[in-house]
């Protein structure tokens, strides 16, 4: 009986400590393959800096910066470089497991995301039907004294659509916005008076 009861235990305990891994343990066990040029002593010491209360900033293997500028228990936000940044969150689902999400931006003339997602031990998961259908047109928004040409022809300097995104530090919500390449500075302006963003939380199967 004792025999099996100190069985229950350990069974207990290591189930508790596994409910238990937080986002360091995610972003240190992270296959290299992810940041080529940050390895797992690299992302070691730069989330044992963050701990410290120190400056998160280590010289990746490109000789280059990365920081990381947040960490809790769900989220991390990682500037891989001064091109890149990643965001990690956890997301609980109904099955009872942990999906992490990835949220790479890049910047460029304007800034692109992508968003893929893997299961808790780095196998990557299909994003299809995990991510809302977006539309241009639920993008932007007409003011009441925008004038509907002018509001097309505003339109037009966005299509094709390129999105950046980023994931909340509560690790339960996406926000999507508009980025706008090939256009001049008075262009943006007028843009930015009509672009909306969209902002999406996730139910435990997807973001919605």
């Amino acid at each position: 009986m004792k025999q099996i009861s100190l069985t229950l235990m350990l069974l207990f305990t290591a189930s508790l400590s596994f409910a238990q891994k937080q986002m360091r343990d995610y972003l240190v066990s992270m296959p290299d393959t992810m940041a080529l040029y940050l390895n797992k002593t690299k992302r070691t010491e730069m989330v044992d800096f963050y701990q410290m209360g120190v400056k998160a900033e280590t010289f990746n293997l490109l000789e280059g910066t990365t920081t990381l500028d947040s960490l809790n228990a769900t989220f991390a936000d990682v500037r891989l470089s001064e091109s890149s940044r990643m965001q990690l969150s956890l997301l609980p689902t109904i099955q009872g497991d942990t999906l992490i999400c990835v949220s790479r931006t890049f910047y460029g003339e304007a800034p692109e995301s992508t968003i893929s997602f893997y299961d808790s031990q780095w196998r990557p998961v299909a994003s299809a039907g995990k991510l809302p259908d977006i539309s241009l047109a639920a993008m932007m928004q007409r003011p009441d004294t925008m004038s509907v040409e002018r509001y097309d022809e505003l339109q037009r300097l966005v299509d094709p659509m390129m999105l950046y995104a980023e994931l909340s530090p509560e690790g339960d919500s996406l926000t999507f916005r508009l980025s706008a390449p090939m256009t001049t500075k008075k262009e943006k302006e007028a843009l930015n008076a009509i672009f909306v963003q969209r902002k999406v939380k996730w139910d435990g199967e997807k973001f919605n």
